[in-house]
């Protein structure tokens, strides 16, 4: 008996950690490299077939009407979770411009794309969760790389404070 309640529990311990939702999912918000303004919301969120998608919620550049228009010359291929052309789609909260990542650890998703729906650029995209350690990361934060081939670069994206988060509702 002892032995099946053990079983038991670990069998329902790897069950819930299986069913956890991934600390990276969720709302997370971009910034400019240079000036720190607020790009962004995005939700990160695991779709139907297991790829991690990211659509923006909000953006205070952009109206929900805003169509990606810089995207006129873009193909992003088959593993597009969307069909038509890129520059008829709403860039806030109906197109994931970060799609097809792939979980390779908890938090961390690699192998897909992020579009910058902006300059019409498509790059390869790895998102990593790094929860906060008190030093380098004050707090929790989903570091985004975007890359072409070897070269790429590094976004620290954070969790939206309370005051953005009521624009994301409205």
């Amino acid at each position: 008996m002892k032995k099946f309640f053990v079983c038991a529990l670990f069998a329902m311990t790897a069950l819930a950690a299986a069913f956890a939702a991934d600390p990276a999912e969720g709302y997370w918000a971009s910034y400019d490299d240079k000036s720190g303004d607020l790009t962004a919301v995005w939700n990160f969120y695991i779709n139907a077939g297991g790829d991690m998608e990211a659509v923006i919620v909000y953006s205070p550049q952009c109206d929900e009407t805003a169509m990606a228009e810089a995207c006129k010359n873009l193909k992003p291929g088959k593993n597009f979770p969307r069909q038509g052309d890129l520059f008829k789609m709403k860039i806030i909260k109906e197109t994931p411009w970060i799609f097809a990542l792939k979980k390779t650890a908890p938090g961390v998703w690699e192998g897909g794309n992020i579009i910058d729906c902006g300059e019409g650029k498509m790059y390869s995209c790895k998102v990593t969760f790094t929860p906060a350690d008190g030093k380098k990361f004050k707090a929790d934060t989903l570091v985004m790389r975007g890359s072409i081939g070897p070269l790429g670069r590094n976004q620290f994206w954070r969790r939206p404070d309370a005051e953005t988060m009521k624009n994301v509702t409205k």
